[in-house]
Protein backbone atom coordinates (compact mmCIF):
# COMPACT_ATOMS: atom_id res chain seq x y z
CA UNK A 1 0.00 0.00 0.00
CA UNK A 2 2.99 2.30 0.46
CA UNK A 3 3.64 2.21 -3.30
CA UNK A 4 0.00 3.04 -4.02
CA UNK A 5 0.12 6.02 -1.65
CA UNK A 6 3.19 7.47 -3.41
CA UNK A 7 1.55 7.05 -6.83
CA UNK A 8 -1.63 8.71 -5.60
CA UNK A 9 0.31 11.71 -4.23
CA UNK A 10 2.18 12.15 -7.55
CA UNK A 11 -0.98 12.05 -9.66
CA UNK A 12 -2.87 14.32 -7.32
CA UNK A 13 0.00 16.84 -7.49
CA UNK A 14 -0.17 16.96 -11.30
CA UNK A 15 -3.96 17.19 -11.18
CA UNK A 16 -3.85 20.20 -8.87
CA UNK A 17 -1.39 22.06 -11.12
CA UNK A 18 -3.54 21.51 -14.17
CA UNK A 19 -6.69 22.53 -12.32
CA UNK A 20 -5.16 25.90 -11.47
CA UNK A 21 -3.97 26.57 -15.03
CA UNK A 22 -6.87 25.35 -17.19
CA UNK A 23 -10.41 26.43 -17.91
CA UNK A 24 -12.30 23.22 -18.54
CA UNK A 25 -15.67 21.83 -19.53
CA UNK A 26 -15.43 19.07 -16.96
CA UNK A 27 -12.99 18.25 -14.18
CA UNK A 28 -12.27 14.86 -12.68
CA UNK A 29 -9.95 13.75 -9.89
CA UNK A 30 -7.83 10.61 -9.55
CA UNK A 31 -9.40 7.97 -7.33
CA UNK A 32 -8.45 4.50 -6.12
CA UNK A 33 -11.03 1.77 -6.55
CA UNK A 34 -10.45 -1.24 -4.29
CA UNK A 35 -11.73 -4.77 -4.70
CA UNK A 36 -10.72 -8.21 -3.46
CA UNK A 37 -8.79 -8.95 -6.65
CA UNK A 38 -7.14 -5.70 -7.65
CA UNK A 39 -6.63 -2.00 -7.03
CA UNK A 40 -7.08 0.46 -9.88
CA UNK A 41 -6.09 4.10 -9.96
CA UNK A 42 -8.40 6.13 -12.23
CA UNK A 43 -6.87 9.23 -13.78
CA UNK A 44 -10.16 10.03 -15.56
CA UNK A 45 -13.54 8.34 -15.08
CA UNK A 46 -16.43 10.29 -16.57
CA UNK A 47 -19.72 9.96 -18.44
CA UNK A 48 -21.33 12.60 -20.69
CA UNK A 49 -24.44 12.24 -22.87
CA UNK A 50 -24.35 8.41 -22.82
CA UNK A 51 -20.65 8.20 -23.71
CA UNK A 52 -17.79 7.44 -21.33
CA UNK A 53 -14.04 7.82 -20.98
CA UNK A 54 -11.86 6.07 -18.40
CA UNK A 55 -8.08 6.37 -18.12
CA UNK A 56 -6.46 4.26 -15.42
CA UNK A 57 -3.43 2.26 -14.31
CA UNK A 58 -2.83 -0.92 -12.34
CA UNK A 59 -0.35 -0.53 -9.46
CA UNK A 60 1.50 -3.75 -10.33
CA UNK A 61 2.68 -1.95 -13.48
CA UNK A 62 4.72 1.20 -13.85
CA UNK A 63 2.43 4.08 -12.80
CA UNK A 64 2.87 5.66 -16.24
CA UNK A 65 1.39 2.66 -18.04
CA UNK A 66 -2.05 4.12 -18.54
CA UNK A 67 -4.95 2.42 -20.30
CA UNK A 68 -7.88 4.26 -21.88
CA UNK A 69 -11.37 2.82 -22.28
CA UNK A 70 -14.02 4.83 -24.09
CA UNK A 71 -17.25 4.30 -26.00
CA UNK A 72 -21.03 4.38 -25.77
CA UNK A 73 -23.94 1.94 -25.48
CA UNK A 74 -23.16 0.44 -28.91
CA UNK A 75 -19.38 0.04 -28.84
CA UNK A 76 -16.30 0.48 -26.67
CA UNK A 77 -12.53 0.48 -27.18
CA UNK A 78 -9.45 -0.14 -25.04
CA UNK A 79 -6.14 1.58 -25.83
CA UNK A 80 -2.69 1.20 -24.24
CA UNK A 81 -1.45 4.80 -23.93
CA UNK A 82 2.14 3.79 -23.20
CA UNK A 83 2.87 2.52 -26.71
CA UNK A 84 5.23 4.43 -29.00
CA UNK A 85 2.23 5.69 -30.98
CA UNK A 86 0.91 7.78 -28.08
CA UNK A 87 4.10 8.82 -26.27
CA UNK A 88 4.10 12.15 -28.12
CA UNK A 89 1.15 13.13 -25.97
CA UNK A 90 3.17 12.77 -22.79
CA UNK A 91 2.46 10.85 -19.60
CA UNK A 92 1.26 12.04 -17.18
CA UNK A 93 -1.04 14.61 -18.77
CA UNK A 94 -3.87 16.75 -17.54
CA UNK A 95 -6.80 14.98 -15.93
CA UNK A 96 -9.06 17.83 -17.10
CA UNK A 97 -11.20 17.39 -20.20
CA UNK A 98 -10.92 20.64 -22.16
CA UNK A 99 -14.00 20.20 -24.30
CA UNK A 100 -16.74 17.66 -25.02
CA UNK A 101 -18.75 17.27 -28.22
CA UNK A 102 -21.54 14.94 -29.29
CA UNK A 103 -19.10 12.06 -29.86
CA UNK A 104 -15.76 13.13 -28.41
CA UNK A 105 -13.68 13.96 -25.34
CA UNK A 106 -10.65 16.22 -25.94
CA UNK A 107 -7.58 16.46 -23.66
CA UNK A 108 -4.78 18.98 -24.06
CA UNK A 109 -1.06 18.59 -23.38
CA UNK A 110 1.88 20.93 -24.06
CA UNK A 111 5.31 20.33 -25.55
CA UNK A 112 6.87 23.71 -24.77
CA UNK A 113 6.12 27.43 -24.99
CA UNK A 114 2.95 28.06 -27.00
CA UNK A 115 2.96 24.41 -28.12
CA UNK A 116 -0.12 22.28 -27.54
CA UNK A 117 -1.35 18.90 -28.68
CA UNK A 118 -4.84 17.51 -28.29
CA UNK A 119 -5.86 13.87 -27.94
CA UNK A 120 -9.42 13.31 -29.15
CA UNK A 121 -11.26 10.19 -27.99
CA UNK A 122 -14.15 9.82 -30.46
CA UNK A 123 -16.53 7.04 -29.38
CA UNK A 124 -17.10 6.16 -33.06
CA UNK A 125 -13.40 5.54 -33.77
CA UNK A 126 -11.22 2.64 -32.53
CA UNK A 127 -8.13 4.87 -32.11
CA UNK A 128 -7.79 8.38 -30.64
CA UNK A 129 -6.56 11.27 -32.76
CA UNK A 130 -3.48 13.25 -31.71
CA UNK A 131 -2.89 16.57 -33.45
CA UNK A 132 -1.45 19.99 -32.81
CA UNK A 133 -3.91 22.66 -31.70
CA UNK A 134 -3.50 26.45 -31.43
CA UNK A 135 -7.03 27.48 -30.43
CA UNK A 136 -9.72 25.26 -28.92
CA UNK A 137 -13.27 25.70 -27.55
CA UNK A 138 -13.59 27.67 -24.31
CA UNK A 139 -9.90 28.60 -24.44
CA UNK A 140 -9.19 31.60 -22.21
CA UNK A 141 -7.82 33.98 -24.82
CA UNK A 142 -9.55 37.33 -25.00
CA UNK A 143 -9.18 38.15 -28.70
CA UNK A 144 -10.25 34.73 -30.03
CA UNK A 145 -13.94 33.82 -30.10
CA UNK A 146 -16.16 31.21 -31.77
CA UNK A 147 -19.86 30.44 -31.69
CA UNK A 148 -19.21 26.72 -32.34
CA UNK A 149 -17.84 24.68 -29.43
CA UNK A 150 -16.94 21.80 -31.76
CA UNK A 151 -14.26 23.72 -33.68
CA UNK A 152 -10.54 24.01 -33.01
CA UNK A 153 -7.87 25.83 -35.03
CA UNK A 154 -4.27 25.06 -35.99
CA UNK A 155 -1.76 26.93 -38.15
CA UNK A 156 -0.55 25.40 -41.42
CA UNK A 157 2.54 27.22 -42.64
CA UNK A 158 5.82 27.11 -44.55
CA UNK A 159 8.00 30.10 -43.66
CA UNK A 160 8.29 32.52 -46.59
CA UNK A 161 5.89 30.52 -48.76
CA UNK A 162 2.42 30.45 -47.19
CA UNK A 163 0.50 30.68 -43.93
CA UNK A 164 -3.09 29.57 -43.38
CA UNK A 165 -5.49 28.69 -40.60
CA UNK A 166 -7.00 25.21 -40.54
CA UNK A 167 -10.37 25.20 -38.79
CA UNK A 168 -11.32 21.63 -37.81
CA UNK A 169 -14.59 20.07 -36.66
CA UNK A 170 -13.81 17.78 -33.70
CA UNK A 171 -16.18 14.90 -34.50
CA UNK A 172 -16.04 14.71 -38.29
CA UNK A 173 -12.44 16.06 -38.69
CA UNK A 174 -13.62 18.13 -41.65
CA UNK A 175 -11.32 21.08 -42.32
CA UNK A 176 -11.82 24.58 -43.68
CA UNK A 177 -8.65 26.50 -44.56
CA UNK A 178 -8.28 30.26 -44.58
CA UNK A 179 -5.26 31.83 -46.30
CA UNK A 180 -3.39 34.69 -44.64
CA UNK A 181 -0.84 37.10 -46.17
CA UNK A 182 2.69 35.66 -45.99
CA UNK A 183 3.95 38.91 -44.47
CA UNK A 184 1.82 38.33 -41.36
CA UNK A 185 4.34 35.69 -40.26
CA UNK A 186 7.39 37.60 -41.40
CA UNK A 187 8.44 38.78 -37.93
CA UNK A 188 8.90 35.64 -35.87
CA UNK A 189 8.54 32.86 -38.39
CA UNK A 190 7.49 30.47 -35.62
CA UNK A 191 4.09 29.58 -37.03
CA UNK A 192 2.39 30.25 -33.69
CA UNK A 193 -1.10 31.66 -34.02
CA UNK A 194 -0.45 34.35 -31.37
CA UNK A 195 2.48 35.75 -33.37
CA UNK A 196 0.50 35.83 -36.60
CA UNK A 197 -2.92 37.25 -35.81
CA UNK A 198 -4.19 39.74 -33.24
CA UNK A 199 -7.79 38.57 -33.12
CA UNK A 200 -10.08 35.92 -34.59
CA UNK A 201 -13.84 35.48 -34.63
CA UNK A 202 -15.77 32.52 -36.09
CA UNK A 203 -19.51 32.97 -36.40
CA UNK A 204 -21.98 31.14 -38.63
CA UNK A 205 -19.17 29.65 -40.76
CA UNK A 206 -17.83 33.17 -41.29
CA UNK A 207 -14.30 34.00 -40.10
CA UNK A 208 -12.78 37.40 -39.34
CA UNK A 209 -9.10 37.78 -38.43
CA UNK A 210 -6.95 40.85 -37.78
CA UNK A 211 -3.24 41.59 -37.66
CA UNK A 212 -1.92 44.42 -35.47
CA UNK A 213 1.15 46.28 -36.70
CA UNK A 214 3.78 47.97 -34.53
CA UNK A 215 2.19 51.37 -35.07
CA UNK A 216 -1.12 50.00 -33.71
CA UNK A 217 -2.87 49.80 -37.09
CA UNK A 218 -5.13 46.80 -37.63
CA UNK A 219 -5.45 44.94 -40.93
CA UNK A 220 -8.62 42.85 -41.11
CA UNK A 221 -9.51 39.93 -43.40
CA UNK A 222 -12.76 38.04 -43.52
CA UNK A 223 -14.39 35.29 -45.52
CA UNK A 224 -16.64 32.21 -45.49
CA UNK A 225 -15.29 28.88 -44.26
CA UNK A 226 -15.42 26.34 -47.10
CA UNK A 227 -15.40 22.82 -45.69
CA UNK A 228 -13.41 20.10 -47.45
Amino acid sequence: MKKITIVYIILTFFGCIQKENSRTSLETKPQIINSEKDETLFWIDTISNNKFLKIYSKPENDWQNLTAEYGDSKSSYEIDLYTEQYKIFGIPFTNNIQWITENSFALINGCGTDCRYVTIFNVKNPEPIITRVDYYPKMAYGNFTSDNDSLYVKVDWDFGKYVKLSVVDTDSQREAKFNLPKCWNAGGGSGQIYGIIWSMDISNDHITVANKYEDGELETLEGKLLWE
